[in-house]
Parts: structure tokens; C-alpha cells; sequence
């Protein structure tokens, strides 16, 4: 799959552009804050309909409209597809050649693209909903339906969540309980497949940055691997927190709270682990995401690489400029100088200069 061509409107900084990628390596260099990330925002965007960063809509807006608009042109074995989202302050309106998704499936691993960005790392050491959201993003684009199992999870929790603040009766709690039971095996029977697809990827791409010297890891926490243990398991960890369920107002145990652990070399990342080893896992699993996901389904994502070369030391930009070099697909590099990257071999390449929201070919 490639992007072939990218309309922004209003999008932050950048008033107005259009370009037409390459279908290998493709450059956005410039000085800081003059629109490179913004850009990469908004191929993300493309393919997940939210963006990497946290905020509200307005915040992708600029001053030009009340609205803005991303428009991109993909091309993937002899077939054409265009998708357009305009997003204004209340809502998001999304359409692929020209109608309106039904459904989740229709959207999400259509277009797929994997993000590299600096903020990734802390996530080692971070609270758990980032360990998860990176495991769920990942999870998305082999399995989309997986997207409708997380959101039936969450109205189910939402809804128990104000039952036990009003203090409700078991017999009123009862049905939910069952629910967020039944919802909540499925998410984590989703997570538990797709890791046990994916460690091995995992540990053979951080073997190779680190030479084989050290062995990476995750964890998730529940053991068991089919839908009825894990719904008994749920059963037994709700009825354990009958209690402070009802001292707190809200549901103390289910997928919303389960913490993946990242190791390396059986120590826990986020408390042992030096910046090095947690920038290698997370290059790794960025590295065995993509992998999988070629595997999976046959279809080559985008590789978004944000500020890349003043992130990594040089072995570890060695190991990752080796495999893009590898890849048959369509990568976008966002940095502020070209000669580390001409330097490494990367001479078959489009470059575009950002400067204060405009793009312009280099």
C-alpha cells in the first residue's frame, strides 16, 4: 500500500498543501516546531482517525476555518482508494471513496501505517493504560473487530461504574456484572493471542539490536488462553473486590486495570531498565508489529518516523536503518538535517522542506 497523494486544509499550522509521496523513503526535514510532526499527524490520521497526540479536536484546527481537513489518495494492487476526514470542534466526518463507513471494519486496517516517536518511550516506565493502548493500537490493524470488543467493554464498565456509585442494588448490578464478565474475556483473550503471535517477533528483533546479549519479554498478566478460564478468572477477581467495589464507587478489577509488563532480561523495564534498553524494546516492538502485521495480512504499512535520528544512539540507528533499507514499503522521516540520513545509504528518496507550515519539494 501506498500513499500517493496528501491534501491538508487548515490543518494546525499548515494553511494549505498538497504532495505527491514517493513509493520508498520519503523525507520531512526542517527546523523545529515549522509543521514536520503536524504533517505526520496527519498521515496517522488517516489510518487510525485520532491522533498520536493527546487533545481535543480544536487543537487540529487553524485559524483560517472552523473546520480542517485531511485527504489522502492510497494505491494497493491495482486499486485506487481515497479516504477524507474533516474534523471541526464537535465532531469527526470520515468518508472513503466518497461514502461514509458503517462500520469499524470498513475502517481500520484499510489503510494501516506504524508510528516511531520519541514520547513512545517513556511508556516503559509510564502508567499502564499507555502499555495497553500500545498493545491495543497494534491489535487494530490484524484484528479490527477487535476496536467493537473494546468499546462494548467500556459502555459495559461506564454503566456498572455509575450503578456502584448509587449504591445499586446486586440484583440491578447482576446483568452487568455478567456483561463486563463476558466483554471482558474477549479483550483479553484478543491481547493474550496477539502477544503470543507477537513475542517471538518481538524478542528475535531486541536479540538484534542488542547482538543477542540480552533477552526481552512481556507479560501479560493472566495466564490463561481461552475465553471460558478467563471469564471464571474475571468471575472470581470481581467477587475478591466485592468490598471495595462498594467503598469506591467503581469496578476494581477487569482489562481497564490489567498492567503488560515489559522486561528485559527477566527485570522489569519501567524500574531496572537504562534508557537504552527501554528505547531498544520499544524499536523492537515497533520492528515485530510491522513484522506481524505483513505476515497477518499480507499488506505492507506505512512507517512513520518521527525525529528518529536525534532519538537513537548510533548502534540502535544502525539495526533500524538496516531494516528500512530491507522493507519493500513506503516510509515517511521526519528529522532536521538530510546528511545522516544520505550518509546511512537512504539516496533513492523525496524530500520535502517544512518551513512555517509550508511544504515545498527539496
Amino acid at each position: 500500500m501506498t500513499l500517493t497523494r496528501l491534501i491538508l486544509h487548515n490543518y494546525r499550522n499548515i494553511p494549505t498543501a498538497e504532495i505527491h509521496p514517493e513509493a520508498g523513503f520519503n523525507i520531512l526535514y526542517g527546523d523545529n516546531a515549522q509543521g514536520k510532526t503536524n504533517t505526520l499527524e496527519a498521515i496517522y490520521l488517516l489510518g487510525h482517525y485520532k491522533s498520536f497526540r493527546r487533545g481535543r479536536n480544536e487543537e487540529l484546527i487553524g485559524p483560517a476555518d472552523r473546520h480542517c481537513r485531511v485527504a489522502g489518495e492510497f494505491y494497493n494492487e491495482k486499486l485506487t482508494e481515497n479516504v477524507c476526514l474533516t474534523i471541526s470542534s464537535d465532531q469527526k466526518n470520515l468518508q472513503i471513496n466518497g461514502k461514509r463507513p458503517q462500520h469499524s471494519n470498513e475502517m481500520f486496517g484499510r489503510f494501516p501505517s506504524v508510528l516511531f516517536a520519541p514520547e513512545e518511550v517513556s511508556i516503559t516506565k509510564g502508567s499502564p493504560a499507555g502499555r495497553r493502548s500500545l498493545i491495543d493500537r497494534a491489535l487494530c490493524h490484524t484484528k479490527p473487530s477487535f476496536l467493537d470488543q473494546a468499546r462494548a467493554y467500556q459502555r459495559c464498565l461506564r454503566q456498572r461504574n455509575a450503578l456502584l456509585k448509587e449504591g445499586a442494588s446486586p440484583v440491578l448490578l447482576f446483568p452487568w456484572t455478567e456483561e463486563l464478565i463476558r466483554a471482558g474475556a474477549l479483550v483479553r483473550l484478543a491481547r493474550r493471542q496477539y502477544l503470543e503471535r507477537m513475542l517471538p517477533l518481538l524478542r528475535e528483533a531486541y536479540g538484534e539490536i542488542c547482538a543477542g546479549r540480552e533477552i526481552a519479554n512481556l507479560v501479560y498478566p493472566t495466564s490463561y488462553d481461552t475465553f471460558t478460564d478467563l471469564a471464571e478468572e474475571l468471575r472470581r477477581n470481581l467477587e475478591k473486590e466485592n468490598a471495595r467495589e462498594k467503598k469506591y464507587g467503581m469496578t476494581m478489577a477487569g482489562p481497564h486495570r490489567d498492567d503488560p509488563v515489559f522486561m528485559v532480561n527477566n527485570r522489569v523495564l519501567g524500574l531496572y531498565g537504562s534508557q537504552g534498553q527501554q528505547r531498544s524494546f520499544i524499536l523492537a516492538f515497533k520492528t515485530a508489529q510491522i513484522r506481524d502485521l505483513e505476515q497477518e495480512t499480507g499488506s505492507v504499512p506505512l512507517l512513520l518516523l518521527d525525529d528518529m535520528t536525534s532519538e537513537l544512539d548510533r548502534k540502535r540507528l544502525d539495526f533500524f536503518f538496516r531494516f528500512l533499507l530491507e522493507r519493500r514499503g513506503q516510509v515517511f522521516i521526519t528529522c532536521t538535517e538530510l546528511s545522516p540520513l544520505q550518509n546511512a545509504g537512504f539516496n533513492n528518496m523525496r524530500a520535502f522542506r517544512v518551513q512555517e507550515g509550508i511544504l515545498c519539494d527539496y
